[in-house]
C-alpha cells in the first residue's frame, strides 16, 4: 500500500520503505496522470493506494469538482484498491460527495499527528508553492482554502515556485523572470538538486544562472549588476518570507498555542521563526523522517490503522 498526495505541480509517494516527489504540471500534463500512475503502481508493486490532493485547484479544470472527480477517476482506473480521506478526517472507499475530498493534504498531517498524541499544536508545512499554518486544538480551523486563506492558515508562497517579485516591495519588473528556487540557491538554503521544479526561463539551476534570473527582475544581467547587489537583494527577499511565516505563526501563538510541529521543503525557516518567536518546536523530519512528503506518509499511516494492516 502506498501514499498518494496528488498537488498541481508535484505527486508525491510514500511507502514504508521510502518516498519520492515527481515534478508533474497537472495544467501541462493532466493527459499522462494516468500512464504516471501505472509506473508508480509497477515500481512499488502496490495495488492499493490512499490519497489526498489539492490539485483540482489547478486551471486545467473550469471547476474543483471537475478537478476532483478526474483525478479520482484516473487514480480508481490504476489500483485495484483505492482509499481517500475527506475534508473531516474519514477514510472512504469512495468519493461519494467532491467537494469533501479538496485540498485535504493538511487535513491527514493534523490527524495523524493527533493519532501519534500531540495536543495544542500548531502544524505548519512549508512547501514548494504553498505553505499551510494549521492550529490544532480548541481553535477550528478553517476547511476550505479560502477559510484558510482569508486566516493566514494558508499562504501561497513556498521556497521553490514563488514569483520572486511577490516577496520585495522594490520597483521591479513583474514579468516570470525569476523564483524562490533561484533565491534560496542564492542564499545557499538548497542545493541544485532540490531545484526540482522548471527553471523561468527554461536554462539551467547552477548558482550564476539563478543570479542571473534574479538581475532580469532589475531589468539587467550580470553585466550591469554586481554579485553582492543581487546577494543582498536574495537575502531581503528571503527575510520578506520569514516575516510572513512569523506573522502567521504569531497569530496561532496569540491564540494560545505555544508548540509548533514543522515539516516540508522549508523546514529551515520555520526553526528560524519558531525560534525567533520563543515557541517550542518539534521537527516531523526528526521524528518520523517523511518531512518533504508528510501528508502522503501520514494518508498511508491512517489507511493502514484503519484497515487493521
Amino acid at each position: 500500500m502506498i501514499g498518494l498526495d496528488v498537488g498541481g505541480a508535484n505527486l508525491k509517494v510514500a511507502s514504508e520503505d521510502g518516498y519520492e516527489i515527481i515534478h508533474f504540471p497537472i495544467w501541462k500534463r493532466l493527459n499522462e496522470l494516468g500512464n504516471l500512475l501505472e509506473k508508480i503502481r509497477d515500481r512499488y508493486d502496490s495495488e492499493s493506494a490512499c490519497v489526498v490532493m489539492t490539485a483540482e485547484i489547478s486551471d486545467v479544470f473550469e471547476r474543483k469538482v471537475e478537478g476532483v472527480v478526474r483525478i479520482s477517476r484516473e487514480v480508481e482506473r490504476v489500483f485495484r484498491e483505492v482509499y481517500y480521506l475527506d475534508v473531516n478526517g474519514e477514510v472512504r472507499d469512495r468519493v461519494d460527495d467532491p467537494k469533501r475530498f479538496m485540498a485535504t493534504n493538511w487535513i491527514a498531517s493534523c490527524k495523524f499527528l493527533l493519532e501519534e498524541g500531540y495536543r495544542n499544536f500548531v502544524f505548519v508545512d512549508v512547501g514548494s508553492t504553498t505553505t499551510d499554518v494549521i492550529p490544532v486544538g480548541d481553535y477550528v480551523a478553517g476547511k476550505t482554502d479560502l477559510e484558510r486563506l482569508m486566516d493566514y492558515e494558508l499562504i501561497y508562497m513556498g521556497v521553490l515556485r514563488t514569483p520572486t517579485f511577490h516577496l520585495t516591495d522594490l520597483n521591479v519588473s513583474t514579468e516570470f523572470f525569476s523564483i524562490t528556487a533561484d533565491v534560496f540557491r542564492v542564499t545557499g538554503d538548497i542545493g541544485e538538486e532540490e531545484y526540482n521544479c522548471e527553471t523561468p526561463d527554461g536554462r539551467g539551476k547552477s548558482y550564476r544562472e539563478c543570479l542571473n534570473r534574479i538581475a532580469r527582475l532589475f531589468c539587467s544581467d550580470l553585466e550591469e549588476l554586481d554579485e553582492e547587489f543581487l546577494i543582498n537583494f536574495a537575502k531581503s527577499v528571503r527575510n520578506r518570507f520569514l516575516d510572513v511565516l512569523k506573522f502567521a505563526i504569531l497569530r496561532q501563538k496569540l491564540k494560545g498555542f505555544n508548540t509548533v510541529l514543522g515539516c516540508g521543503m522549508g523546514e529551515f525557516l520555520i526553526r528560524e521563526a519558531v525560534r525567533d518567536l520563543k515557541m517550542e518546536y518539534v521537527s516531523i523530519e526528526e521524528r518520523f523522517g517523511f518531512s518533504k512528503v508528510f501528508p502522503a506518509y501520514a494518508t498511508l499511516m491512517i489507511c493502514k490503522r484503519f484497515l487493521g494492516r
